[in-house]
C-alpha cells in the first residue's frame, strides 16, 4: 500500500522468487513476471512463469520476493 493506495509492488518482465510456503510446489525458484493480475480482495495477484515448467502460476504479492542476488 502507498498513500493508502494498493499497488503492484512487482513489473511485469521482473525475475521473483517464490517464498517457502510457494516453494514445495515449484520447480524452479526463479519466475518472470508475465502480467498484473487484478487485485484479490486486498492483495494484488501475478500471473508467472518459470523456465522449467509449462505452465503458468497466478501468484499472491504475498509470496513473492526480490531475488536474492
Amino acid at each position: 500500500m502507498e498513500n493508502g493506495i494498493l499497488i503492484h509492488r512487482f513489473r511485469v518482465g521482473q525475475t521473483v522468487q517464490l517464498t517457502r510456503d510457494h516453494l514445495r510446489v515449484a520447480n524452479d525458484i526463479y519466475f518472470r513476471i508475465l502480467a498484473l493480475r487484478p487485485f484479490d480482495g486486498d492483495e494484488p495477484l501475478y500471473l508467472v512463469k518459470s523456465d522449467s515448467e509449462r505452465h503458468q502460476r497466478i501468484v499472491p504479492q504475498s509470496a513473492m520476493k526480490k531475488p536474492a542476488n
